[in-house]
């Protein structure tokens, strides 16, 4: 990445900070996501086609798994 499109990152992330924009993802975020996405795969679920209760079972089996994982490793 160059150096002008590091500091426009930057300017970005100041301005949204300053404008209430949404925060960047936190580590923990990044992995739950990537955790999220095994997890429909696992099941042959597709998150944009998914209807309610597919994703909330996906979406459940994830946070489950995660957030125990996360327990037992602490």
């Amino acid at each position: 990445m160059t150096e002008e499109k590091k500091q426009y990152l930057s300017e970005m992330e100041t301005h949204g900070a300053e404008n209430g924009w949404v925060s960047p993802l936190t580590e923990e975020d990044k992995e739950f996501f990537a955790y999220f996405r095994s997890v429909c795969k696992r099941y042959n679920i597709t998150p944009s086609k998914a209807t309610r209760m597919e994703y909330d079972f996906v979406t459940r089996v994830a946070e489950s798994e995660f957030y125990l994982q996360r327990a037992g490793a602490m």
